[in-house]
């Protein structure tokens, strides 16, 4: 009975997590130190993969590969978005649909892995400890990565090259 009520859970998780990212992934302020943040949290998590995964050369290509394919999709990511430099500030928009694709997708990879550790803790049976040696995950974790850093990258190469647009002078503030 509890599987079953786990079955009917994950998709309204799914559901969940994806409306609420359709939300986070509209209009946002462009911050410097965010694009900064992100892309070095990217190459942070990137490399600590590596670092767990090396030996294990089918792992550490899918990874590579991963990474390849996540910059290819951030540059498209990146031409798909709309740029705003604004007399309040900088703003972009990206693209929801290859985000979403990607989020989710490393999403749904998290949410098999605890599906996994469910079943296995029932059945008594140990749980595969080398969770990113598995290409797959390997993969996606590159996909990411690439994907989110290589985005970061460009939008902090987008504000260093945009001039502030001056504030109109109101009259009317006084300060």
């Amino acid at each position: 009975m509890t599987t079953i009520v786990l079955l009917l859970l994950v998709p309204l998780a799914v559901w969940r997590i994806y409306s609420r990212l359709k939300i986070v992934l509209g209009r946002t302020k462009s911050e410097l130190w965010r694009h900064y943040a992100t892309l070095a949290v990217m190459v942070v998590m990137l490399l600590a993969v590596a670092v767990q995964i090396f030996g294990n050369w089918i792992a550490m290509a899918a990874l590579l590969a991963g990474a390849l394919v996540g910059a290819f999709l951030g540059q498209r990511n990146m031409k798909l978005s709309r740029l705003e430099n604004r007399p309040d500030g900088f703003f972009y928009t990206q693209n929801r649909k290859l985000a979403l694709l990607v989020i989710m997708l490393f999403i749904s990879r998290l949410i098999y892995r605890l599906f996994e550790a469910y079943l296995h803790m029932h059945n008594g049976l140990p749980l595969d400890p080398d969770f990113l040696g598995n290409p797959l995950t390997a993969w996606l974790f590159g996909l990411l990565g690439g994907f989110y850093g290589l985005y970061a990258w460009r939008l902090v190469e987008w504000r260093r090259a945009q001039k502030p647009v001056p504030r109109p002078i109101d009259i009317f503030d006084i300060k």
